[in-house]
């Protein structure tokens, strides 16, 4: 049904009712496309890093050996180990910046004279 003026009560409750079954269209194409990227995003990242690798013969060597990287808690304690130290680097070296130059801007404000 096209979009019409609504003039009337009547008319009104039609198109409720029309944009109520597009809503419902809309809700469960958007699930559908959820359900597909569920389904499918671990190639999706597979291709986005490594481009072009599903055609050769390598992927399911890959696939299966980062698959089992992924599954084994051990490598997992490894990434979160080396991302949480990477991060404290960052987050010290970042402390250390912003301490200096706050201790630089209060040296200068004390060796500048004072105009009273």
């Amino acid at each position: 049904m096209p979009k019409s003026k609504v003039t009337d009560f009547a008319s009104l409750e039609l198109e409720i009712s029309r944009l109520e079954k597009r809503k419902r269209m809309l809700e469960n194409e958007l699930e559908y496309r959820v359900d597909y990227f569920k389904e499918n995003y671990k190639s999706m990242a597979m291709n986005t890093v490594m481009p072009g690798l599903h055609k050769s013969g390598v992927f399911g060597t890959v696939g299966k050996f980062a698959q089992l990287a992924w599954q084994s808690t051990g490598s997992k304690n490894v990434l979160k180990s080396v991302a949480m130290t990477a991060l404290e680097f960052i987050a010290v070296r970042f402390g250390i910046k912003l301490f200096n130059k706050v201790t630089h801007r209060r040296k200068k404000k004390k060796a500048e004279p004072s105009n009273d």
